[in-house]
This record gives structure tokens, sequence and C-alpha cells, in this order.
């Protein structure tokens, strides 16, 4: 690994009104890692706990793009820390991962998303995550901590292995708030095979007794909130008082037969125009998804149409696109629409 300690010339294609400098680096597991941020105006940072950003940076003449919930809570607004996770494909993650310290520069975008605390009353809660999905969850204990709030909330975060598991110093400290447990679950346990397993229905229950209770925040990997929505829709959890946040991709599997068709009983057809691949578009299927099942590669980050990475032109057709202003104006009318958030509401071609 080499960390630089500044990039200098790699913040040259950067907004400079949003450009921020890492202030530190924390190395929170073999693969994740905590970078510090600071704007270089001076300002102060405004979110809420469990709000995600937009960074972009530069690096050797490329830029990117990458979406990462924060991490540091609201009550401390001067620095702002993002938590991340070398994916194992990743190659925006592992540049952060391998490069980035204290001096590098990004540019960071005002915070957005829905998954917090605001304007939710209850008395209990359920946090529950894997892997990454402890972010919005760390920023909200850390707010509610420093708030002094006596909010009943239990927590469970799972982990493949005890060296996979984030955070569990700080965790420790914050558990002497007498109305805050915390529990963590590892899949496996080397040497110790009757204290590993996967978080069951039957261990969620043992854990959480009044799970129907509490009011639960899920966030993880796709695979990972699934199975958890069933095991709580299974204790009796209204899922009217299930929030989730997703962290990973969403696969729709293969493109199905031409032909398929949706509810209304109308077939919806799509043409990746230069991979010169045809299929029929399932209900509710997404150009991302389509694309992906296909085996043809998009650009993609944030998967809700906030951040505009995954961009690309429609040739011909009409789609529903359920952006959250992830393109500019000019870009819509160049025709260009979000691979992540439009579904085809008749036979459409994509310039991929």
């Amino acid at each position: 690994m080499n960390v630089v300690p500044a990039l200098a010339g790699n913040g040259a294609c950067l907004d400079t009104s949003r450009l921020c400098i890492c202030t530190d680096r924390i190395q929170e597991t073999s693969d994740v890692v905590t970078l510090v941020f600071e704007r270089i105006d001076g300002r102060g940072f405004k979110f809420l706990a469990g709000q995600f950003v937009t960074i972009r940076f530069c690096w050797n003449g490329e830029q990117f793009s990458r979406v990462f919930t924060i991490a540091s809570p609201p009550s401390r607004p001067q620095r702002i820390a993002l938590t991340i996770k070398a994916a194992r494909d990743g190659k925006a993650t592992r540049i952060l991962h391998n490069h980035f310290g204290e001096g590098a520069t990004v540019e960071i975008s005002e915070a957005g998303g829905e998954f917090t605390l605001e304007g939710r009353a209850f008395h209990k809660a359920l946090f529950l995550c894997a892997g990454s999905g402890i972010t919005p969850f760390m920023s909200m204990l850390r707010s509610l901590n420093d708030a002094g709030s006596d909010l009943d909330i239990k927590f469970i975060q799972c982990a493949r292995t005890p060296d996979d598991v984030l955070f569990e110093d700080e965790l420790r400290n914050l558990a002497r708030a007498p109305r805050l447990r915390v529990e963590t679950v590892c899949s496996r346990v080397s040497g110790d095979p009757g204290a590993s397993g996967r978080l069951t229905v039957a261990k969620l229950a043992e854990l959480v007794p009044d799970a129907s209770e509490r009011t639960v925040f899920l966030c993880g990997p796709t695979a990972f909130m699934e199975a958890m929505r069933r095991h709580l829709l299974e204790l009796r959890v209204p899922a009217s008082g299930i929030f989730e946040e997703a962290f990973g991709t969403t696969l729709s599997g293969a493109i199905k037969p031409s032909g398929r068709e949706d509810q209304c009983g109308e077939a919806r057809t799509i043409l990746f125009q230069r991979s010169g691949i045809n299929g029929a578009v399932g209900v509710g299927q997404t150009i991302l998804e389509l694309a992906e099942a296909a085996g043809i590669h998009v650009e993609t980050s944030c998967r809700m149409g906030l951040c505009g990475t995954c961009k690309v032109r429609l040739a011909s057709g009409a789609v529903e696109m359920n952006d959250m202003g992830g393109l500019s104006d000019a870009e819509r009318g160049a025709g260009f629409v979000l691979a992540c958030c439009s579904t085809p509401t008749s036979d459409v071609a994509i310039d991929l």
C-alpha cells in the first residue's frame, strides 16, 4: 500500500467551491479505511445523521464519482468522516483505500437521503446492519450520544469474522449508555464453531424478543437486507415500521426472452445498439439492471438517480425516469437518461 500525503495536481478537475482536504486517515480493518475531511473554505458541513454525499476526485487524469454515507455526526459539523471498504472489483474505492491520506483533495456534494431518524416518532428502535451498512448507524449513534438521548436502541452488527467487525471499541464505550445494547454476530468464528452462524430468524428473536415493538432501521448488502426483512416480518414487525438503505448491487438475473409480456399484456424490448444485444424488458426493470444482466458495463455509483454517473443516451423510445436531479437540463435535452432509475415504457434503443 502506498498512501500519499498529498495529491498535487490531482484536484485540478474539481469544483473549487466544494473542495475538501483529508485531515486524517484511520485504518479500521485490512480493507476498510476512514477518511476525515474538512472544507477548504473553512465552512461546516450540513447534514442529518444517516445521509450520504457524493465525492468526486481525480487520479492520474481520470475523474471518479462515488457515493458514501457519512459516519460522523452532524453535531460535529466542521469535519466529515467517510468509512470506505475497498471493493474487490471497485477501482475507485481501491484508489481511495490504497492512495488517499492526509492532504488529499476531493469534491464533496451537499448531503442527501431519507434514511434518517428525523420526523419519525417512536420509543424503541432496532438498528440492524452488515458490512459497510454500519456507517449511517455510527452517525446516528454518535449524534444521539452527543445529544444525551435516552432512546431505547438495540444495535446488531453482522460481520464475516471477528476481524471484520467495525468500531468495536467505540461501540463498547457507547454501550455504557443505559438504553443502548450492542450485539455482534459473525458468520465465521475460527476455532469456535459453536459461536458462529448467520443471523437466523431464531437468533434474531433471541436477541430482540420485543422486535415487533420496535421501529427498525436496516442497512447492508442487498441479500442481507432481503433476508432480514423476511425475518422481521415473520417476527410480526409491521412493514410500515421497517426503513431500509441498500449498500451494493441489486441484480435481476438474465434478460427475459423476447416476447415476454408485462402486466398490461404488452411486451417491451430493449436494444443495446453498440453491443448488438436485444432482449425483452420485465416489469419494473431499469436500464441498468437490463444492461448488467446482459453483461454490459455501465459506470454507476449511487443507484438512486442522484450522482449522474450512470447517464446513457436514449437513441429511441420512452422511459419513466424517477431521478433525484442527477442530470442537467442540457443533458436531458441531449437525450440522456439515468440508467439506474429509468424504466422503459415503450420499445427502447440505448447507445451502449
